[in-house]
Parts: C-alpha cells; structure tokens; sequence
C-alpha cells in the first residue's frame, strides 16, 4: 500500500511523506520512551519532565518520533518504548530477571495496526554484554533467544509475520561502534540480518548526548536522519 502511494505521489510531484492516513509504531528502548506517551502504560520510561538527570528534553515535543509525526504528519500508532530492554531475552547481568520478560522479542506483538514500523535497539545488548550468537534464521530454541543475533532474527521474522502490510526499519545507533569491538560486531551484525529480511537500516550518527541518552540537540538529528532516510529510501 505505501509503495503504491510512494509512486503515485512521485509522479505527481508531491513529497511521498507528506501523505495524510499513514500511521506508525515504535519498538524501542530508553530512547524513545518519554511519560505517559508509551504503550502499554506500565513501560518503564526514561524522558520525563521536568528533565530528568538534566538531559534538555523538557516535554514529549523533543522526542524524535514526535518530529518525524510532526514533519511528515503521520500519526503515531503504539509507542511500544521500555526503557533498559534488550533485543534479545538475555539474562546474564543484574538486572537481566527484571528487563529479560519485556525484551523486543516479548513486546513486538503489541504495536497496533500501523503502516511503517521502527525498530529502535540494541543499544542495552550491547551495554549489557549480551552474547552475539550464530546467525540463525528459523527454529530458534530458548537458549538462542537469550543471544543478539538469533534474537534479532526472530524479531524481524516475527514483525513480517505480524504486520505483513508494514514497512519495517530498524533504526541502529552507530556510535557503538565506539564501545568496543562488540559493538562493532552487533552494528555488523544487525546489517546482515537486516539484509536477510529486505529491512532496511537507518544508521544514526553524530548524535548528541547526555548521560549516554539523546539530548534536545541529539532528538532533533535523529528525526531529522530518519526523515532523510525515509526520503532516500522513497518511503
């Protein structure tokens, strides 16, 4: 359905994006998750006002989901955002008990009916020492899904299965590139998967933080490389 009014836009002239009706949803973490505008309610957030651990985000206003719907005029779905989850059902660390039961792979069933998903992630895999794993595309078993790869597999099967009229994008913060070498290799990684699937990658760069999460300035560049991307990619 969006292909189609991509292509009838262009011949038009008109900017795909700007197209009323479209709707999205959100699968992320701290990043993307500000009070009371996540889904379910109960999700743990990270943004709330006043600022919170003096990160400049002031209200849900600064939040880079909310530009992108303010820009393209797209609505939001689901915000399906917690803050401290993995992609995959990892629990080797302290708080592994608590986030493993509201991982990506638990909570992408619960998104609504939305045209475009973006999946925001990786970011706590990586933080948290989450194994890589093999590259594994189909019967997972339990012990897999505890690891980057498998899990970032079965997540993306999953979302097509689920929502198989949405247009799926991960959207990966390349600055953990910068962590280490596992960092690298989950960048790596994601693209790989990602290819598997036909998902396309928006990699974020140059993003300004605080306290290791995005900040107003940080917000505003990652609606603005999505917006980009989205441009790019033709919608």
């Amino acid at each position: 359905m969006i292909t189609m009014m991509a292509l009838f836009f262009a011949s038009c002239g008109k900017d795909p994006l700007l197209t009323e009706g479209i709707s999205f949803s959100v699968l992320g973490d701290s990043f993307s998750a500000f009070e009371g505008y996540v889904y379910p309610d109960s999700n743990d957030v990270w943004y709330c006002p006043p600022p919170y651990n003096n990160i400049d985000v002031t209200s849900v206003e600064d939040m880079w989901w909310h530009k992108v719907a303010e820009e393209t005029g797209w609505t939001l779905d689901k915000n399906n955002s917690f803050s401290g989850s993995l992609i995959c059902n990892f629990w080797g660390y302290n708080a592994g008990p608590y986030y493993s039961p509201h991982s990506f792979i638990r909570r992408m069933d619960n998104l609504g009916n939305p045209d475009v998903i973006f999946v925001f992630g990786g970011t706590n895999d990586v933080w948290n020492g989450a194994y890589s794993g093999d590259y594994v595309y189909s019967d997972w078993t339990e012990n897999q899904l505890e690891q980057y790869r498998p899990a970032l597999a079965y997540l993306f099967d999953g979302l097509q299965r689920l929502y198989p009229h949405a247009k799926l994008y991960f959207v990966l913060d390349t600055s953990l590139y910068d962590y280490d070498y596992t960092g690298q290799e989950f960048v790596e990684s994601a693209h790989t998967i990602a290819r598997h699937y036909g998902i396309k990658c928006i990699d974020l760069y140059d993003i300004n933080k605080d306290w290791a999460h995005p900040n107003a300035k940080g917000q505003d560049a990652i609606a603005r490389q999505v917006i980009m991307a989205l441009r790019e990619f033709n919608v």
